[in-house]
Order: structure tokens, then sequence, then C-alpha cells
């Protein structure tokens, strides 16, 4: 009879730096009897960074390794009380009790255990999240384990050119296997060595026995060597397959990997960003792909086939095997499967040692993989679906085979299971990285961002086959979307053009700049609003120019961000962007510093509604971290709300400038806003007032906005074409005065012209030339007006030579550009 455990307790840790190792102790109350102790170690080799590091960070971690090694003890009696002295969040309870408790499904099921007894970690009430800020690199840490997987991640990182170390968590003693693998890879490595508690192994104790969420395990270790190493990312080799369980227990859903699915990663970088840091990344390279993908892409490492495994046994801390492959257990027989659809036979023969296929004693192990039998293996496999595929796909070299002759008959509809499996599927790669393993990529939108975007794809990623789908080359481009591995949106497709449409990974160009710019380190200024974002990013550019900053100035202003990741970029470099609500609408990133002009509806028929296209505009702060900043309008009501329960930095927009009207290069009280956002900016970089003042002297107003292009026959005319919607041109009536003559009209986007047409009238503004299509929607009671519906440029300047009176302005406004 098993010891009734009463409670289980997270004791304390011991860190020693001298030494590199830290100690964690657990304790165990046994009812009517000693409790049990028991304590873990992990240790680290070359040089980690102890010191360098923001006070608190390494205990926070520190207190996370405590609660998931102890996992491994915990199940050995299953206490129904845990007892630990860290101060926990909601959300970090929560994170604790679902690792626990979906971690250790199979393990509950095998012991015939009820998921009741599980215990609740404590909540203190008063803990919030908090983390701690981190300078960024684009160096990477891979996991190597020495199957096909891992190896697959590292190859892929290493052929990009990637700053790439090869991880190892060394458990108890040393692999040969696996020092082998990273030898034959030829990246440097590093080993983190676990040496558990001497009891665990003690088969006479009575324990339960069973599966833990090792891969939580080693989650928690990438995060600390990342931190102590100085990478930024950890690059796991975990596929789309594991997501899918085994069996359902007690009404929960039992999967053998679910510390390896994309539920615990997503589950993990939350709690990393929120409680660690949001400056290290943790993800799976292999995500997008079921791991028949993964078996084709490791088919052409042939370097490796003598020295690869990825059957358990070898794995195994008491015992290993003296072979490779045992050839019997459900890991050896779905690699097999799996290889056996791109290697030749006798290649694969000579890897196994045998052919699995033709071992009648293998036959239940197949069934029970390919899905026919009652439950799929609590092992590493993949699902039924990518199983058939395979056997199917390997049906012709085979045929004559045990396995193949039973189970090729039962496989219904295959064609669709090859389509099927051979699928992307959606990942948390870093963007910039997204197309590594993918055959092909389509440009969603071929204006000049799009022309770039294909120019970055061809240089980055040789391989990969780039597509076209635009609506100039094909009026059904939007139905071919699902033939391609992933595709990059550009900004003038909205969104709702291809969602549920196909179900293909995506990214934008904004965020593969986004992504590998974040990953340098590189300052980023971001500008948005409905008028003056470029007006301000201009003036930003230009005040930063003139201090002596090494700065670009791209986006939406016209240069694409991509053409700048095609040549060198200096680590000093300042990058300011002008962003749309069409860039915005799908980013996932927020710039250092985010600077908001104003706001009011504009681009309805792209977002279809006044909430979508505001909150397009709020993810310029919706990923911002403590240390950034956002510079903001303080008369517009709605940056309020988006201040509230910011981790940002807020900054209102100056209260002046150190200058008289007279010398603003810029007209209109809008354009005061402008400077006085920018002004706000760039003191952030410590930019000196006497370098602003000059700057803003020397600067020059951009084409199209209030630009004043001459003065004939005694009319000056003002070019403001760049108004787009009904507030930009009252804001040009405000600021011009003596306006006779005004040219309105475009692109009709479904917006509200009664405030203009109030402006109109209270301004006395007497000619008005409409253009289709929006202009015959402007004026509703034209009486008093003298207008013309105009169709050509020429006719429109005839009637304001006939009818604006001399000393009169001619203001072209357009409420949407012609």
């Amino acid at each position: 009879m098993k010891p009734k455990a009463i409670v289980f307790e997270f004791t304390s840790y011991k860190f020693e730096p001298e030494n590199k190792r830290i100690f964690f102790n657990y304790r165990t109350e046994i009812r009517n009897s000693e409790p049990i102790l028991f304590t873990e170690m992990v240790e680290f080799q070359d040089s980690p960074d102890f010191e360098n590091l923001p006070k608190g960070l390494l205990e926070k971690i520190f207190q996370g390794l405590h609660l998931v090694l102890g996992v491994s003890y915990y199940k050995l009696h299953c206490a129904t009380i845990v007892r630990h002295k860290y101060s926990l969040a909601k959300e970090e309870t929560y994170f604790w009790n679902t690792v626990y408790k979906k971690g250790l499904g199979e393990f509950f099921y095998r012991n015939e255990l009820n998921p009741k007894i599980l215990p609740k970690f404590q909540l203190d009430k008063k803990a919030r999240p908090n983390n701690f800020r981190l300078e960024k690199s684009n160096k990477f840490f891979v996991a190597v384990s020495g199957g096909k997987d891992s190896i697959v991640a590292a190859e892929l990182l290493k052929k990009h050119g990637v700053d790439a170390i090869a991880v190892f968590v060394e458990t108890q003693k040393k692999s040969a296997l696996v020092d082998k693998v990273i030898e034959v890879s030829g990246l440097d490595s590093l080993k983190i060595k676990r040496y558990l508690d001497w009891k665990v192994f003690d088969k006479s104790a009575g324990y339960f026995q069973g599966h833990i969420p090792i891969s939580a395990i080693y989650a928690f270790l990438a995060v600390l060597c990342c931190v102590v190493y100085k990478r930024t990312y950890f690059a796991m080799s975990n596929e789309h397959s594991s997501n899918f369980g085994n069996i359902k227990y007690k009404g929960e859903n039992i999967n053998h990997q679910w510390s390896k699915s994309f539920e615990f990663e997503n589950l993990f970088q939350n709690y990393v960003k929120n409680f660690i840091t949001p400056d290290v990344y943790y993800f799976s390279l292999l995500r997008p792909f079921y791991e028949i993908r993964i078996a084709e892409l490791f088919s052409k490492r042939k370097k490796y086939f003598p020295y690869f495994s990825s059957c358990n046994k070898n794995f195994k801390i008491e015992s290993a095997s003296d072979k490779l492959w045992c050839g019997e257990c459900p890991k050896c027989a779905f690699v097999f499967l799996l290889l056996s659809v791109f290697l030749e036979r006798e290649d694969l023969i000579n890897i196994f040692g045998k052919n699995l296929f033709d071992d009648k004693n293998l036959l239940p192990l197949f069934k029970d993989i390919l899905g026919f039998g009652k439950l799929k293996p609590f092992d590493c496999v993949g699902t039924f679906e990518e199983s058939r595929a395979a056997l199917f796909l390997a049906r012709e070299r085979f045929k004559n085979d045990f396995a193949v002759k039973e189970f090729l008959a039962r496989i219904k509809n295959p064609k669709k299971l090859v389509e099927k499996i051979f699928k992307t599927q959606t990942s948390n790669v870093p963007d910039y990285i997204k197309f590594l393993g993918m055959k092909n990529a389509a440009v969603l939108g071929y204006g000049k961002e799009g022309e770039v975007t294909e120019n970055y794809l061809k240089k980055n990623f040789p391989e990969l086959k780039i597509g076209i789908l635009d609506q100039k080359i094909d009026k059904d481009y939007l139905k071919k979307q699902s033939i391609y591995d992933i595709l990059v949106k550009t900004p003038g497709i909205a969104k709702s053009k291809i969602e549920n449409r196909a179900l293909v990974p995506r990214t934008t160009a904004t965020n593969i700049f986004f992504s590998e710019i974040k990953s340098r380190g590189n300052m980023v200024i971001g500008v948005t609003g409905s008028k003056g974002k470029s007006t301000t990013a201009s003036l930003i550019y230009h005040i930063l120019k003139k201090s002596g900053k090494n700065v670009l100035l791209l986006g939406n202003i016209g240069t694409p961000m991509l053409s700048v990741l095609m040549q060198e970029i200096k680590s000093d470099t300042i990058f300011v962007l002008e962003l749309s609500s069409y860039q915005l609408d799908d980013i996932k990133f927020s710039p250092n510093i985010a600077v908001v002009t104003n706001l009011f509806p504009e681009h309805m028929d792209y977002h279809k509604s006044v909430d979508n296209y505001y909150l397009a505009k709020r993810n310029i702060v919706n990923f911002q971290q403590d240390g950034d900043v956002l510079v903001y309008n303080p008369n517009n009501k709605k940056m309020a709300k988006w201040r509230t329960g910011s981790k940002f930095k807020a900054v209102p927009f100056a209260k002046a400038i150190p200058l008289k009207d007279s010398e603003l290069p810029l007209i209109g009280e809008h354009n005061k806003d402008n400077i006085k956002a920018a002004i706000s900016a760039v003191k952030q970089l410590g930019i000196k007032d006497d370098v602003i003042k000059t700057a803003i002297k020397t600067f020059k107003g951009l084409p199209h906005r209030m630009e004043f292009v001459g003065e004939f026959k005694g009319i000056k005319f003002y070019d403001d074409a760049i108004s787009t919607t009904p507030e930009s041109t009252i804001m040009a009536i405000k600021t011009l005065k003596n306006i006779d003559t005004i040219f309105l009209g475009g692109q009709d986007r479904g917006y509200d012209f009664l405030q203009l047409e109030k402006a109109i009238k209270k301004y006395k503004i007497r000619n008005i030339v409409l253009f289709p299509d929006s202009g015959k929607k402007i004026i509703k009671n034209k009486k008093g007006f003298n207008i013309l519906e105009a169709r050509d440029m020429e006719q429109a300047v005839k009637f304001a030579f006939k009818f604006t009176g001399k000393g009169g302005v001619c203001l072209l406004s357009c409420a949407y550009q012609l």
C-alpha cells in the first residue's frame, strides 16, 4: 500500500553563482510517517552572466523553475495540498494549475487517479503582473535532442545564417547520441545539466510512476539560458501534430505531448511576457508543419542518417539501448512509416536495421498508429491522418510487406488526407524567419510594397517559390490563396478579403520589418493619426537628422520598410515610420515611441466600421511594454481610454512651440499640434531645445498639404489634395482666410458630409466645384451656391478664374483623393 501523502511543499532553493548551480528543495508530508525530502540540482557550463541583470529577474525565473521541477517529486505521492512561499497573481495560479492538471493528464489516467485530487496553487490577491526589460539581440538558442525534428530546426536556422547555439538538457548522465548529432551539425553547443534526487529511482519505495510534462521543464530552462547567456530567441522543434490528444478521461482530453502543444506554447509565452520578460521569445520553429513535412525536410539531411534516433529507449535515464533504434516501440514504427515516403527502401532499412513493415509482430503497433486500434499510443507520434497518408504514399515501394497489405485497403479518401496533412498551420515563429521550411509563398497585392516584398523574399529565401496574387493579374486572385504555404498581405488588401477564405498562415511586410528590427534592438518611432501623420513623421525625421542622428524615414510616406532590410543596418539607426490604419490593422508589434496626431473616422470602406478603424489605430500602443512611450494629444478624449491600465509612459504634446507664429513653416492650428507632437517625441531621445528650434525653422511642408501653389490673376491657389476626409477639409477651411472657391469630391467612401456643408456655409464660400463620385453627396441644400459639377480639372480651373474674386483663395481640398 502506497504511503498517504498530505502536503507537498516547495520549501526553498539555494543559488551558488560561483559554482554555476542551483539546488531546488521539496518536502512531502506523509501521514503517520517522517516527511520525505528531495533535492534537485541544475548546473550550467561556460560563462553565464548572473550579475548584470535587473534586480529580481533571476529570483523570478528560479521561482518558476522551482515550481515546474517540482512536478517530478509531487507525482511520486500526489498530495492533495501544495504549499509554497511565493506571491502568485491570478494569472500565475491559472498557469500553474493548468500545467499540473494537463501536464499530468496521462499520469493520472495510467494510475487511475481522479484529477479532482489535484491541489490548487494559492493566490495572492494583491499580486500583479510584473516583468523585467532586457536588451534584445538577434541571437538564437536551438534545442537539439538527437531526433529528426531538432536536426531539421537546427539546419534551417544554420542555413539561413542566424547566430544559433545548440542546447541540450543533460539529465543525470551524458548522451553520446546527442553529442554526436551536435558534432555533425557543426554548431557551437551548450549543456544544461540536471541531477534528480536519487530517491526518485528507488523502485522499492512504492511511488506512483508515469509521464510528466518534460517540455514544460525544458521551457523554463530555455528562458533561463536566454537571460544569462544574452540571447533573445529559443527555438524548439515541436510540430503541429503534437496538438492532438490520445483519449478522453474524466471529462479531460489526455495528450501525451501536451507540453509540446501550441496550447502550452501560447500559455507559456504569455507567462514569460507578463511575469519574467517580454524580451525573451520561446517558440517552435516547426509548428507550421505536420510531422510528415518535417520528415520530408529531414530526408534531405543524409549526413545524419547514421547518427540520429527518436527511439525513446535511447533517452531513458536509468538505462539506454546500445542500438539507435529498438525496432519495437511506437516511435520507431512511426518514424519508419514517415520516412518510407521519402527514402529509398534500402536507405530506410539500413537506418533501422530491418524492414519494420515486414515484421508481423509489429502489426498491432501499426494498427494503433494508423487509428485502427483502440488507442493512439502514449508516445510522441503523429496523427492518424498523417500516418494513413504516409502509408498510402509509400504503397508502391512497400506493396508486398505485411503492414501495407494489411492496412492499405482500410484507408478512406487517401488523396484528401495527403492534401490536408501537407498544409501549413499558424505558428508563433518570428515573422522574419516564418518562411523557413516553406516551399512557396504568395505576395497578396502587388503595388510598390508588393514588389519590394517579392525582392526581399528572393534575396533572403532563395529556395522559396514566390507567386503574385493581384486583381490586375487575375480577377479570381483571392481564390488561389490556399495553394500556398504562406501569404504576405500588403496593406491595400483588407483582412476581410482573406479571413476565412483560406486557412493559410500569413504575415505582412510591416510585421516582417518590426520582427527583424526589434530583434536587433534599434529604436523605432511610429506615427499615426487620421491626419497629420506624414507631416509629423517628416518633422521628427528632420529634427533628428539635424541633431546628427542616424535616422531613416519609412512606411506609408512612400519608402517600403523592407527595402532597408536588404542593406546593412547600423545598430544606432533610428527608424521613423508613418503607419496607416491599413498597416496597423493586423500588426503584432508596437514602436518604442508611438505618436498619435489626431483621430476621427476615415477609410470606412476598408475597415467597415468606426470601431474597427479605432481598433486598428490603437494597435500602435497595444504591444508596448514598460519603457515604451506614447506621445498623445491631451485634448483627445480617446487617449484617456488608451492610457488606462497601460504599461507605457504617456507623454502629452508639448505645451508650447519655442518660436513665434511668423517663424513657423506650417500654417493652421492642426499643424501647430503636429509640431508639438514632434517636439515631445524627439525630447524622449534627449534632443536639445536649440536644435529643435533650428530644425523647425528649416522644415519644408509636404506637397499637397495646404501647399501654396501661387497667385495668378489676383487669385491665390492652395493645393490640399491630401485631404481625404470631411474633417481634414474643415481644418483647411478654418486655417485659410477668404476662400471664395473650393474643389471637392473624388472616390466615394461612404462618409457623412453634414459638418462639411455647415462649415462651407459658415465661412461663406460661394463657388463650389464638385467632382464625382462623392461630389453629388456633399451639398444637400444647393441654394445660395454657385456650383459646377465637373469631370476634368481644366474645366474646374476655368470656373475658378471666372468666379473667384480678386484677392480671394481657390482651395483644392478634396474630401477624397481624386
